[in-house]
């Protein structure tokens, strides 16, 4: 259990900021780090450990939706693709050791996210008119409603991407997983 405790801690927080994410969707729309989780695990960790993200999107998803006023839909599997491409966009850039390089790819995994959601919003939501002037609609304006435009969220999850792809290689050189699957302090090596 003290093995997990690290671990589980991280999922808590990603479902924490998940519910302060919803909370504040007004104010910052999009500013969330799951997309970057996905992105940096797949890139810095390995595959194996996807499980943390999932199990944080898949425990928050239901209580975000709700506060939202949201209900399970088709909509889900349009965010687990674009999470899928974040991972994807990882996983092609998981030898690579240069900051610059995976925070690059973290903005173009929040752009992937972006394009792949609001295009799946744009198929699948009857406010949208599937014509050229609907999707440019879903690409830019989204649904008229108390959110701001869709535009926005795509700063913002850039932004998150960006920052919490930061933090997670600034934590990356304090700890690393071992061949074992252990997460262990680089110091207490040393």
């Amino acid at each position: 259990m003290k093995r997990a405790l690290p671990l589980l801690l991280l999922v808590g927080l990603l479902i924490g900021f998940r519910l302060l994410g919803a909370a504040w969707a007004e104010r910052l729309p999009g500013f969330e780090p799951l997309s970057a989780v996905f992105f940096c695990v797949a890139a810095c960790v390995g595959l194996r450990w996807l499980w943390i993200p999932l199990a944080a999107w898949l425990l928050s998803y239901p209580l975000t939706n709700e506060m939202l006023g949201y209900f399970w839909d088709w909509q889900a599997l349009v965010a687990v693709s674009g999470f899928g491409l974040a991972v994807g966009l990882g996983w092609m850039l998981r030898k690579t050791d240069k900051t610059a390089a995976l925070l690059g790819g973290a903005a173009g995994a929040a752009v992937l996210f972006y394009f792949v959601t609001n295009i799946g919003s744009w198929a699948l939501l009857p406010a949208y008119a599937k014509t050229w002037a609907g999707f440019v609609q879903a690409q830019t304006l989204g649904v008229p409603g108390p959110f701001p435009p869709a535009w926005v969220f795509l700063k913002h999850a850039l932004l998150a991407n960006v920052l919490f792809t930061g933090l997670f290689l600034l934590g990356q050189r304090h700890w690393r997983v071992e061949s074992r699957g252990e997460l262990v302090s680089l110091r207490a090596r040393r």
